[in-house]
């Protein structure tokens, strides 16, 4: 009896304790927990996030324009308003299939729309996009990065590393910015140019590098670490690599830079205010039977970054980029879906791919290829170097 209610006890406090994190705090039964996350102006529908059962199963229901009570499908678990983007994002680790990036609901016409979001830059022109994938490490090598990006599995140690992309919303081409072991810190300048913090394996310390975008031009502007932007006096607080890491102002406008006076970081953490709900919040009715509600259907629609004509045919990508040596990479997947076959083939130390394709084959490795987030690219020339022919077009 007392691990009965053992088993309940801590049940409940689980319950208590997840709904804390996903932000659930409306009680609306015994077990239910619910959380109003987002009303569409467009389609009139109000979504809410809701948390019940022990184990805590996420779930999300909405409300039509008419009144109408409805269940979105079991995989999707949690939706919230994305104000990059405009869209209602939706928790992409639980669909089926799984989308290559993101994925928003299209309450207006019913569909889950798997995509790339991007962070838009003030003049709307650019987005930022910021990709963590791991990669084998040989500790045999001199470690050059940030040793805490290391992660070690029995025999085998991986490496963190994030690639920054950026994304022209007028052509639609995508381009590798950098690549590096530590989070590219970033942010845009007044002139449209964007400062970058990376690390300097010349000087061994950080250093602050201006882009510009258009043509991906990169100047190094001064050593330090970024700690703020504040775009209407164009004033960047940084610290040098100092043991006492004393607060430095640099101004655009001038060109110099000084110490930074009391008080005047405040400059660069303006108070923000916190989005509040108008009026009451909408709820949920206490006697809302979820079980009972119908469940949407949503269509999947993909939106491909670029259409890649091979051979004639057409192959929509959900995703491309060129790299830093100026190559276009395109996902391999996509191709093998049309039939390509790929292949391992071990190696002393590791492992290559062998690829199919019909005219021929050829071998990839880390030095002809790129491996982002669990998905092997190959630059196009490659594919061309058997007789393929390639051509790129990139979806605005």
């Amino acid at each position: 009896m007392r691990l009965k209610t053992c088993i309940r006890m801590l049940s409940a406090l689980l319950m208590l304790s997840v709904a804390a994190v996903f932000g659930l705090r409306e009680a609306v039964a015994a077990d239910i927990y619910a959380r109003h996350a987002h009303t569409d102006p467009g389609s009139g529908k109000v979504f809410f996030n809701v948390l019940r059962g022990s184990p805590a199963v996420q779930l999300v229901v909405f409300r039509t324009a008419e009144g109408e009570w409805m269940r979105l499908p079991d995989m999707v678990r949690n939706v919230g308003y994305d104000a990059g983007s405009g869209c209602i994002r939706v928790s992409s680790y639980s669909l089926m299939p799984l989308p290559f990036a993101d994925a928003c609901y299209d309450a207006a016409k019913d569909e889950l729309v798997y995509t790339t979001l991007y962070e838009p830059s003030p003049s709307g022109k650019w987005g930022l996009k910021t990709i963590i994938f791991y990669e084998p490490y040989d500790l045999s090598e001199q470690q050059t990065g940030w040793p805490h990006s290391l992660i070690h599995y029995g025999s085998h140690t991986l490496q963190k590393k994030e690639t920054l992309l950026l994304k022209n919303n007028v052509t639609g081409e995508i381009r590798q910015l950098v690549r590096s072991s530590k989070y590219p810190v970033h942010r845009w300048l007044a002139d449209g140019t964007l400062l970058l913090q990376q690390f300097s394996e010349t000087d061994r310390q950080n250093e602050l590098v201006r882009i510009h975008p258009a043509t991906g031009e990169m100047k190094r502007l001064l050593p330090g670490s970024l700690y703020g932007y504040n775009a209407e006096h164009n004033l960047l607080l940084y610290v040098i690599n100092e043991p006492s890491r004393r607060l430095r102002i640099y101004d655009f406008r001038t060109g110099e830079s000084r110490l930074a006076k009391e008080g005047e970081a405040a400059l660069f953490y303006p108070e923000t205010d916190v989005p509040r709900e108008v009026g009451e919040a909408p709820s949920l009715p206490e006697d809302l039977d979820i079980d009972a509600l119908p469940v949407a259907h949503p269509e999947i629609r993909y939106d491909h970054a670029a259409v890649m004509t091979l051979d004639g045919s057409e192959v929509p990508l959900p995703f491309a980029f060129v790299g830093l040596d100026g190559e276009t990479y395109v996902p391999l997947r996509p191709l093998i879906d049309r039939g390509w076959t790929l292949r391992q083939e071990p190696l002393d130390r590791g492992f290559e791919y062998v690829v199919e394709t019909g005219r021929g084959s050829f071998r990839l490795n880390r030095t002809n290829s790129i491996s982002l987030n669990d998905r092997l690219y190959v630059p196009i020339r490659l594919i061309e170097s058997l007789g393929h022919e390639a051509e790129l077009k990139w979806q605005p």
